[in-house]
């Protein structure tokens, strides 16, 4: 996403970053803030939402295992995979015109969604959802960027994390409380009737902004697209059809042509959608695993606890939200005390902090559903919060900030929507291996009964393995932030 150093307005007047006044959006800055602020609320709680609502859905229409996590899953994926096209595209096309194009198809999907008449409409509606997430989400946050200058702009992005943090916290709570009451499709109805409130509004108070000139990277959006929306394809798919399946191995396959295909395509473009250069920085490297080995842990677990908590524990909806946030809440609130100690304790060790705090959460489940287990695996992505984006782009040259800001971004919401997707079949592996076709009852949030030893033996060999990633993680990241920044190369000396 273009920070706006060089805008492109309608009519073709080019304007610098540094104009004698500010917008004219910025004298008046809250509705365009608001507006923003509040569809970008609403993505995080579709997330959880769908997550939440997905046995109610497959217990409905009585849907495999695939069909059924496809729910959640769907949305999370087109989220990812459209990132980085429709950023670029917002730059080059107007970010108006994409934030409400995505906006509509978000409000439009969840009606879809809805009104689903079988599981497959739902899936295919909450999939269109999550593409118009990542319109609104790029976009967005270019607008924001293009509107305010200064302090105000320091306000309102301040104002943008403060959104979706309270829409991961409280979605849990806001979709359990619309599901016992209403059912999983007053969830969606609600959720695309707000989000239709913006879309009346916006027009009112965004204006149209463009980016620098340029082509859209269109080869290698398309196979990084192409490329994750397979994996997340074979991922999901294993835990219906087994990881022998002629399907899942020739998906997983195209999955690494594709995506091997986009590296070999962005190294030959001389400005590409993401340098991957930059992985090759160790520190950046080290602070692109945080979000890589959280996303296996706290978000993954967003998925797959409530189908558990269902069938095992007998929870209804509400309580399922309520215990869910217990780990969400924490990351909201976490990042203000860490914020306080930030200049008390270096990146490297609250982000250290964040990998250790998850993997203790993640072993104490083990023994059990306990609410300050899930509190602690919380807490760590919130330390997270707190310096991970600073750090990413502190990290890297000042003048590659923005494409390291970029790449961060995409690898954080790539790992989650992969993240979901793998512990969804690990666990669904481990559980068919167990108690075979029985486990596809289970997945759906249907009574244990006599199975509820093995789903929670299943569901422990998972937590484990997430507290050892988050050991390892804590490792590498430990030692790759600890290396010395290197030595700036001398000029060689002019002889005269």
């Amino acid at each position: 996403m273009s920070d706006s150093n060089l805008t492109v307005r309608e009519g073709g007047d080019v304007l610098t970053s540094e104009p004698e006044s500010e917008p004219e959006s910025a004298t008046e800055p809250w509705p365009v803030a608001a507006v923003v602020c509040l569809a970008a609320a609403l993505l995080p709680i579709s997330l959880t939402g769908g997550a939440l609502a997905a046995p109610e859905v497959g217990s409905e229409f009585d849907s495999g295992v695939a069909a059924t996590q496809w729910v959640a899953n769907a949305y999370m994926l087109t989220f990812a995979a459209f990132m980085a096209v429709t950023g670029s595209l917002a730059d080059r096309i107007g970010r108006r015109r994409v934030f409400l194009g995505g906006l509509t198809t978000f409000a439009a999907a969840l009606f879809l969604a809805a009104a689903g008449p079988s599981v497959a409409v739902v899936d295919l509606a909450r999939a269109l959802a999550g593409a118009g997430a990542a319109s609104v989400m790029t976009s967005g946050s270019a607008i924001l960027a293009d509107a305010y200058t200064g302090a105000r702009r320091a306000r309102v992005f301040a104002m943008l994390g403060t959104g979706i943090g309270l829409g991961l916290a409280l979605g849990p709570l806001i979709g359990g409380g619309l599901i016992a009451l209403g059912g999983w499709r007053t969830l969606f109805a609600v959720i695309a009737a707000v989000a239709t409130v913006a879309l009346l509004v916006s027009p009112l108070v965004i204006r149209e902004s463009r980016g620098p000139e340029g082509d859209i990277d269109w080869g290698g959006g398309i196979t990084f697209t192409a490329g994750l929306s397979t994996l997340i394809f074979a991922l999901v798919e294993v835990q219906q059809r087994g990881w022998t399946d002629p399907l899942v191995l020739a998906t997983a396959a195209a999955a690494a042509g594709l995506l091997v295909a986009f590296g070999v395509i962005e190294r030959r473009r001389p400005e590409p959608l993401f340098d991957v250069s930059l992985l090759a920085v160790p520190k950046f490297a080290a602070v692109c695993v945080v979000p890589t080995v959280l996303a296996f842990g706290f978000v993954a677990l967003l998925v797959v606890l409530p189908p558990y908590l269902e069938s095992v524990e007998g929870a209804d909806s509400g309580e399922i939200g309520l215990s869910l946030a217990i780990m969400t809440i924490p990351a909201l609130v976490v990042p203000m005390f860490a914020g306080l100690i930030a200049n008390r304790l270096a990146p490297r060790t609250i982000l250290v902090l964040s990998l250790a705090a998850q993997g203790l959460g993640a072993a104490w489940l083990t023994a059990g559903f306990h609410p300050v287990a899930v509190a602690l695996v919380g807490a760590g992505f919130g330390f997270s919060l707190a310096v991970l984006d600073g750090t990413a782009v502190s990290v890297v040259d000042p003048g590659r900030s923005g494409m390291a800001a970029g790449l961060f971004n995409t690898v954080r919401l790539t790992s989650e929507a992969v993240g979901i997707a793998a512990v969804g079949a690990a666990l669904s592996t481990l559980l068919h291996g167990r108690v075979g076709e029985e486990s596809a009852a289970l997945l759906r949030g249907e009574a244990a009964e006599g199975l509820a030893i093995d789903y929670t033996g299943a569901l422990a060999v998972v937590l484990w393995a997430v507290a050892g990633l988050s050991a390892a993680g804590a490792a590498i990241v430990w030692r790759l932030l600890s290396q010395p920044a290197p030595k700036p190369v001398a000029e060689p000396a002019v002889l005269s």
